[in-house]
Order: structure tokens, then C-alpha cells, then sequence
């Protein structure tokens, strides 16, 4: 019928959908990647902002490092990232001058395709995004229109959104991001035609729907019926639950109906042995297929979402206060004018929430993140706001700001504050991150015993006729012997 290609997402979605963001790591990638090269998928999504943070915030390890480390070992296959609307590591709005660093960095970094998706659906602000990905060296830029339900999001007001990427001559493509995995088969079947009639100059060419609900396996295979090439897949334990359709059992179904899927199974397979033996050995969850459930279409909040709410409110020592939080949501989400449910919407609707639900009484105390929003930092609203809220919103000192459109910071700014002497790499994640995080990462790239490790076998393999050498750091000491060439021979 068709020829489709897979997007693997297992490093980047899988890992923020199943392991809360922090279960990859740099030497977890280095293993697995020579398998995911071999797979023949269309291309690789390794990261986003989060995953950067995560690598320095959690494993105090160089994300530029993890970078490379993964391009070294995947010369044959298009590693991207993901952008989402007018953030990068911080829930504030960054600043246009740090975006254009970041994409410089990911470009020299062996980053060629991003994902521009605005979650707000401020399409001028993701072609403008997109001419800069375009300005800073990305080869392919594809632009995305999040998938969401409420009373405002219709057919025609997808259809007008998508309609607005099509005359970029900076986007390539074009994808449909269900990222609370909502979409179902019937609403495919309705929705992808008028959303490929609403194109002329661009296609609607890929899929990305999460298996939140446990329809999205049947939902992509919709798609591909109606003319989808690429459909965006995890590989276990990274698949399922609220990650994305296993890939070997989504290439087996698409060609049961009939379509060509030129991948090699086996080297999924043996990367999906070695994400398993990882997860085996540092006791992280498997992902596995969830029961349909109805409410969900109600608060649409995403599994890691509900997992972090429930976890703080045993940290406060009120977790029966879980369910109250789910429904207050709800309420929440219509009085700012109903926001699409994901990062980093949901945590700042799930916050107020909460805040509603302790106090009480709704909005007697407002989170900065929610008058920022109301604000307009992101972007509009995509529906009518509480005018009450918003009356209090902006009566606040905080309200009464400028909407922070990220032109008032400059890397010359930046340099001043940071150094003028460190590189683009360190001035980035200083510029997004706390300090005390960065100068730990730094602190353990040259104290920790994988790093001696490494030094030492650099010094082997640059220095071909040593025999022997050994590295401590003071407390950690590796030594290592090379025998002799006749030795060797033997």
C-alpha cells in the first residue's frame, strides 16, 4: 500500500514518558546506539531541553558530550530535537539571543532535524523559531500542530493553525503531536483530510500520538491508511504505558495491512535487549500497555504529571488531596481559557490546582507561572479567559509587568554575567541553569571515576608504544598493563 518510515523516540519521549526524564544517561547512549544506526529508521529523536537538564541536574554529565557521543556512533541516521513554544530548560520564557545559542550548539553538536511545535499554537512565533533553526544550520525543520480536546479546539481551528506553517519556506514538513495520546482511529479518519486539503505547499507527513489511552497502536495504523508516511514509535521498556506504539510490533501490523516498513528488526530487537538489561540493572520501570480509561478524556493531564502530583503530595504529607487536585484541574484549565495539557501547561494548571485545593478557595493565592501566562508571555490563549482571574492576575506586581518577550538579553549580557572567557557550551547551561548544578557537573567531569577511567585509556590509545600507566584521582586509582607486541602475537 504504502512506504512508511519510523521515527524512534525511545532516548528522548521514552525516556520522559517512562522514566520520568532521568533514566537515560550518557553511557546508556554510547551502548545502544550503534543498534538504533543500524535500524533504518527515518530519524532519531535524542533530546530536548529537559533531557539536557536532566543529564546535568541528575547524572552531572555534559549533555554536549552525550551529543556527540551519540552522532559518533550514529553516522547513518538524522538525530533531532524537539522544541516546545518559547522555553528552553527554564518554565520562563528564554530569551531569543539563548534560543539562537542553543541551536547554534545543537548544529555544531551533530543535531540535523528539529520538531517545532508551539503548544499555545502561535504559529508566526514557530515559523520564527524555525527560520532561526534554518539560519543556524539545521537541515530539516518540521512543524508541528498539538492535538488536544476542548470546546475551542475544532476541526476548523486546527485546520486555520495548520494552514499558517505551510507558506515557511523554513518548514519542511509537517507532523500532528498527540502528546496526551487522545487521538483515536474515528477522530483520524475525520481530521487528517481536511487538515492534508488545508496544505498546498506542504505535506502532512508524520505522527506522533502516545499510548496514553492504549489506542494510539490502531490509531497511527489509521494513519498510515490515510496517506501518513512516518509514524514516530519507542522500543521496550520505553514503549507503551504513556510513551508511544512498540516499534517492532508496529512494524509487524503495518505490513499485515499491507505496507512496506524497510527497517531491520533484529537491530531493534538487540537495542531493545540492551534498554532492557539497563532497566534490569538500575531498577527502572518497564513500560506496559494501559487499559482504556474515560475519565482520562476529562483532565487530560499527562502520566508523568499525575505521577510527580502524587509523589509531592505525599512529600506534604496529604495525598488524599490527589483526586480533589485531578478534578480542580479541570476548572482550572477552562478559566485560563482552555491551554493545551502538556509541558509546560500542565504542570503550571496542576500547581494552581493544588493551590486552589489547599487553600480552599480558587485563586486566593496564584502561582507566578499561571500570571505569566495570563500575562502573555506564550502567546494567546487559544479561548476566553475567568475574567474574574484575570482581574486578579494582573492587579498583582507581577501582573502589571511587560510581557516578557524575550529580546532584552543579549549574549554580550550574558558574558558579562558569566564570563568572558568560558565557552558557548558552559555560557548556555549557565544562562538556564542554577549554578550550583553546572559547577557540579564541571566538578565531576575531572573527579569522578569514570572520568579517570577515560583519561586513562586516552592515554593508551594516544600513546601507542606505552606499555603501562595508571590515574588516580586521590581516592579512586586504575592501572593498566599493555603487553608486548610479541607477547601479544602469541
Amino acid at each position: 500500500m504504502a512506504d512508511i518510515n519510523l521515527v524512534d523516540v525511545s532516548l528522548r519521549d521514552g525516556n520522559q514518558s517512562i522514566w520520568g526524564a532521568t533514566g537515560v544517561t550518557t553511557r546508556m547512549v554510547e551502548g545502544v546506539s550503534p543498534e538504533l544506526d543500524r535500524a533504518g529508521y527515518r530519524a532519531i529523536e535524542l533530546a530536548s531541553s529537559t533531557v539536557l537538564a536532566t543529564a546535568v541536574r541528575y547524572h552531572r554529565e555534559d549533555p554536549w558530550e552525550r551529543l556527540r557521543a551519540a552522532r559518533d556512533r550514529m553516522p547513518h541516521t538524522k538525530l533531532g530535537f524537539l522544541t516546545t513554544g518559547k522555553r528552553f530548560i527554564t518554565f520562563h520564557r528564554t530569551p531569543d539571543a539563548v534560543f539562537e545559542l542553543a541551536f547554534s550548539l545543537l548544529a555544531r553538536n551533530g543535531i540535523t532535524r528539529l520538531w517545532v511545535i508551539d503548544p499555545m499554537h502561535d504559529m508566526e512565533g514557530a515559523r520564527r523559531t524555525a527560520e532561526m533553526a534554518k539560519r543556524v544550520g539545521f537541515d530539516e525543520v518540521i512543524g508541528g500542530v498539538c492535538y488536544t480536546t476542548s470546546p475551542v479546539h475544532t476541526d476548523d481551528y486546527f485546520v486555520q493553525k495548520i494552514a499558517e506553517l505551510d507558506g515557511s519556506p523554513a518548514i519542511d514538513g509537517i507532523y500532528l503531536k498527540d502528546p496526551a495520546g487522545l487521538l483515536t482511529p474515528d477522530r483520524v479518519r475525520s481530521l487528517v483530510p481536511r487538515l492534508q486539503g488545508a496544505l498546498s505547499g506542504k505535506k502532512l507527513e508524520e505522527i506522533h500520538s502516545h499510548t496514553t489511552t492504549g489506542i494510539s497502536p490502531i490509531t497511527v495504523l489509521e494513519a498510515a491508511d490515510l496517506g501518513i508516511p512516518t509514524i514516530h514509535c519507542a522500543l521496550p521498556p520505553l514503549a507503551n504505558g504513556a510513551s508511544h506504539p512498540a516499534a517492532q510490533q508496529l512494524v509487524r501490523n503495518l505490513r499485515a495491512r499491507g505496507h512496506n516498513v524497510d527497517v531491520d528488526l533484529d537491530a531493534m530487537d538487540r537495542a531493545s535487549d540492551y534498554l532492557k538489561r539497563q532497566a534490569k540493572i538500575k531498577n527502572l520501570p518497564v513500560g506496559t500497555p494501559n487499559e482504556y480509561d474515560e475519565a482520562y478524556y476529562r483532565h487530560t493531564i499527562p502520566g508523568g504529571v499525575q505521577s510527580t502530583t502524587r509523589r509531592q503530595l505525599g512529600e506534604i504529607r496529604r495525598p488524599e488531596l490527589f483526586d480533589a487536585v485531578i478534578e480542580e484541574s479541570v476548572h482550572v484549565r477552562e478559566d485560563l481559557g482552555w491551554p493545551i495539557v502538556m509541558t509546560p501547561f500542565a504542570q503550571y494548571i496542576v500547581t494552581q490546582a493544588t493551590l486552589n485545593v489547599i487553600s480552599g478557595e480558587r485563586y486566593k493565592q496564584i502561582s507566578d507561572e499561571v500570571i505569566d501566562l495570563l500575562r502573555g508571555d506564550f502567546g494567546p490563549l487559544p479561548g476566553p479567559v475567568n475574567p474574574e482571574l484575570l482581574d486578579r492576575a494582573m492587579a498583582t506586581k507581577r501582573g502589571q509587568q511587560p510581557v516578557n518577550d524575550g529580546g532584552d538579553v543579549t549574549i554580550a549580557d550574558l558574558r558579562r554575567r558569566f564570563g568572558a572567557t568560558i565557552g558557548d557550551e558552559e555560557l548556555l547551561l549557565r544562562a538556564v541553569m542554577p549554578t550550583e548544578q553546572v559547577d557540579a557537573m564541571y566538578a565531576a567531569k575531572t573527579s569522578s571515576p569514570a572520568s579517570s577511567l577515560k583519561r586513562l585509556l586516552s592515554l593508551l590509545e594516544d600513546r601507542p608504544k606505552l606499555h603501562s600507566v595508571s590515574v588516580s584521582d586521590g581516592s579512586t586509582k586504575f592501572s593498566l598493563e599493555r603487553p608486548h607486541t610479541q607477547e601479544a602475537a602469541l
